[in-house]
């Protein structure tokens, strides 16, 4: 999982840099998902540009990383609602570009049973 991380920190900051910052990038474990981890992304840029942004970031995620580690990724999720009220606990993490991880919470009606926060830019998010 380290190295998928690194992976994802690289191309969180490289498309951040291409379209514009995320206030919300991660990699989550749904509660029951057989080890198979949701990218769950929240952006001005990504959400107006919807399905193209998802395109987009598949294909950063499939360039860079290797066939074993894209097997334990599920699928990538853009959230697409403007003005999108982040859970409370997302509001209380500072990261950006790195990691912060989280254990058993509820995310937008999902239980996430860990999680790693690449980036949480809430100053930005409703």
């Amino acid at each position: 999982m380290k190295d998928i991380i690194k992976k994802l920190i690289e191309i969180e900051r490289d498309s951040a840099a291409e379209k514009g910052d995320y206030e919300l990038f991660a990699l989550f474990l749904r509660e029951g998902s057989i080890g198979r981890w949701d990218i769950v992304v929240y952006s001005e840029w990504a959400y107006r540009d919807y399905p193209n942004s998802q395109s987009y970031l598949a294909k950063k995620i499939q360039n860079s990383l290797s066939a074993d580690e894209i097997i334990q990724i599920s699928r990538v999720v853009v959230l697409e609602q403007e003005d999108l009220e982040l859970p409370d606990f997302i509001q209380n993490i500072n990261v950006q570009h790195g990691v912060a991880m989280i254990k058993d919470e509820e995310f937008l009606g999902q239980q996430i049973e860990r999680g790693y926060v690449i980036t949480a830019n809430t100053q930005h998010a409703a």
